[in-house]
């Protein structure tokens, strides 16, 4: 019987003794005991002809997975308890052991500090830059800092500018290169990053025009006796989040798992939350770069699950935190998907992946993982498309929005100079 559910497409009944309820899973040894049922065969007729097109194709069939389901009840499983090489799926894991560390609202902070007093305009010292950690430190923040500055009655510096702590600007890991970065956009030198570390770019600014006289210099720890003039706070967790999963920014990921200790935080927060076997959640990144990542696809979905759970309690949707069909960019720019799906892709040369819900008039939302293996990138994802289509059509477009799958809040704004607490003015002496 255990050999029966682990391979094989088979609906079954997931809320036996209230298994959803306590944000569990059913293991392996449980299954026996859960009532088989078959709510659609139609469903799992559709995966069945797509994995028979691809064999036909050469492809092989058992690289492919897939995980469909409801709140409480699987409608479909292929492969759905093998881990496969997840790519950026990777990064649901990383959200949701995030958002178990800190609060959706938590902010990084980075302060501005100097050893000097402002005269006639010119900062007489050094503007000393604390970093604490914010990862998406890019030019719009740089721009709105120096407008900050400005507005302080700040022209010019004429020491040194001084990195320190967890700095990090437009991704460069190195802290000098960062603070070179940040001098050139106080001089109203932005530079749009790659497209592999894309954000979604806010309305044009008017550039800052502060002019530092010396150089950038790194210290490994703050100068002594340093005023704090600024304290300038990140975008809210949610939003960095919803910026990392709509570009599905690796540099992101990477800096929020280094904040919080590494993939074995976002292995143990994910096997914590959703109850989901270890072994179903192989990680050794926070990204998904490398064919070691490797998620199940139902533990994919228990971690969107997860994420839901963890944002309804704070008012907020998975909408708030991944990119919307129909509403956002990014990597699904190009995607027909069903309007109001909310998904996440993964993709590295030989693997496409797709997860997340879509709302349906039978069942409500529906969640479901699909992961392909195999070189046929594009034309994996033009299927994962057309199934979602067709799952859609089988189950019904809602004729209301599902209020749960819906963004609760305005994305804030890079650059938004009310993120910018100013703690001190020094009047010119």
């Amino acid at each position: 019987m255990l050999q029966l559910f682990s391979t094989g497409i088979i609906p079954l009944w997931l809320n036996t003794a209230g298994l959803l309820e306590k944000q569990t899973v059913p293991s392996l040894e449980m299954l026996d005991f859960l009532q088989l049922t078959i709510p659609d065969p139609h469903i799992s007729q559709i995966w069945k002809t797509y994995i028979s097109i691809l064999s036909d194709r050469g492809f092989n069939a058992t690289a492919q997975g897939c995980w469909v389901q409801t709140q409480d009840q699987l409608l479909l499983h292929d492969n759905g308890l093998q881990p496969l090489p997840a790519a950026s799926l990777t990064k649901v894991a990383t959200s949701l052991a995030a958002l178990k560390l800190w609060e959706p609202d938590h902010q990084f902070v980075t302060e501005v500090r100097t050893n000097g007093s402002i005269q006639n305009g010119v900062l007489q010292g050094d503007l000393v830059i604390v970093g604490g950690g914010d990862p998406l430190f890019v030019g719009p923040e740089a721009t709105s800092l120096g407008h900050s500055l400005q507005k302080m009655g700040i022209q010019r510096v004429s020491g040194d500018l001084v990195i320190t702590g967890a700095f990090s600007m437009d991704f460069l890991s190195d802290p000098v290169q960062s603070g070179q970065r940040l001098r050139q956009g106080f001089q109203g030198q932005i530079y749009q990053t790659s497209e592999e570390n894309g954000y979604t770019s806010p309305p044009l600014q008017q550039p800052s025009n502060l002019e530092i006289a010396g150089s950038v210099q790194w210290l490994p720890i703050p100068p002594p006796a340093s005023t704090v003039l600024i304290r300038h706070s990140s975008l809210p967790l949610y939003a960095l989040l919803k910026q990392m999963n709509v570009n599905s920014n690796n540099a992101v990921a990477e800096a929020l798992a280094t904040n919080m200790g590494g993939a074995s935080t976002s292995i143990s927060q994910g096997v914590a939350a959703t109850g989901v076997p270890a072994r179903e959640i192989l990680l050794q990144n926070g990204s998904g770069l490398g064919q070691n990542n490797r998620l199940s696809p139902r533990a994919v979905v228990s971690l969107l699950q997860g994420i839901q759970g963890e944002l309804q309690a704070h008012n907020l949707t998975i909408a708030d935190v991944f990119p919307v069909a129909r509403q956002d960019q990014g990597t699904i720019a190009e995607r027909r998907l069903p309007t109001a799906a909310i998904v996440k892709t993964g993709t590295l040369w030989n693997v496409s992946a797709l997860a997340g819900v879509i709302p349906t008039q039978k069942f409500g939302p529906v969640w479901f993982t699909i992961i392909n293996r195999g070189d046929n990138v594009e034309g994996f994802r033009q299927d994962q498309d057309r199934i979602l289509q067709q799952l859609t059509q089988k189950l019904g477009t809602p004729l209301e929005s599902i209020p749960s799958l819906k963004p609760s809040l305005p994305v804030p704004l890079l650059g938004d100079l009310t993120r910018n607490q100013v703690l001190t003015h020094r009047s010119p002496s």
